[in-house]
């Protein structure tokens, strides 16, 4: 996609509102004043500061906002697409997860790639019935017409590959994000590579049983405060290690994200 088409995109987006939620943070709902008002660049710097400064702290409401708010505000489409993503696989009761799928259907299509697009809203349409985004979406779908050819021989960064479909975050951060990665806490960490999390168990089993027939230690878990099956393998204590394994699972043409979970896990399938 090139820059001139996300930069239309984005004003698009900037336009629409908000998913009606009221976020705890006073920062956060200060960006989003910002962005209503117009004025973005305001609005990601006081973003990177709280993405800086106080995600770690923040409450999981929090954490879903301030993804939701990256994406609709960051100038870089992979980045976007990433943010969003993120949102579907660890997020999926988020009251933002549905204009998520919505927006990276509309990222797929400015790609060229229309049965991606196809796919997110049909994710849409099939886990979250009840949303106005999903008839959002569906109209938009229907007058949206054939996508632009792709400009671009990578693979769509919007459209899931491999076993975990359109549940699953892409594994390539973009080489230049606008906003700075958080710091490192001092606390001891857990790493994880993560598949997906599911509402459904039957969909959590599909998956695992294909990443176990792949030849992969995939695992079915449920972690305390989650009431959704997270499909995971390995147990990493550097987050180098655990990119080390997301590498050799994405280089297999699966789609997968670095997750930090210092909860216990309670095991329902290796």
């Amino acid at each position: 996609m090139s820059k001139r088409t996300w930069a239309s995109l984005s004003a698009l987006m900037l336009v629409v509102s908000f998913a009606p939620v009221a976020a705890q943070s006073p920062t956060l709902n200060r960006v989003e004043e910002l962005s209503r008002m117009g004025r973005a660049e305001e609005a990601r710097v006081e973003l990177m500061d709280w993405w800086d400064g106080a995600r770690d702290d923040s409450s999981q409401r929090d954490l879903q906002l301030g993804l939701w708010l990256r994406g609709r505000l960051t100038v870089d489409p992979a980045q976007a697409v990433l943010d969003f993503q993120r949102l579907v696989v660890l997020y999926p009761s988020s009251p933002y997860t549905p204009e998520a799928l919505f927006r990276l259907a509309q990222a797929s299509h400015a790609q060229g790639d229309a049965d991606a697009a196809r796919r997110h809203v049909a994710t849409l349409v099939r886990d979250y019935p009840g949303s106005t985004s999903r008839r959002d979406a569906e109209a938009w779908l229907a007058a949206a017409g054939a996508p632009p050819a792709s400009t671009t021989a990578q693979a769509n960064p919007a459209t899931p590959t491999g076993a975990a479909g359109a549940d699953s975050v892409t594994a390539n951060p973009p080489a230049t994000p606008p906003f700075r990665e958080a710091r490192e806490p001092s606390a001891p960490q857990v790493w994880f590579v993560q598949f997906g999390a599911f509402a459904d168990e039957s969909r959590a089993f599909a998956l695992h049983e294909e990443l176990v027939d792949a030849g992969l230690a995939a695992r079915l878990v449920s972690v305390e405060g989650s009431a959704f099956i997270h499909v995971r393998i390995g147990r990493f204590e550097t987050r180098q290690q655990a990119s080390a394994q997301l590498e050799q699972v994405t280089a297999r043409g699966y789609t997968a994200s670095l997750v930090r979970d210092e909860r216990a896990e309670s095991i329902e399938r290796r």
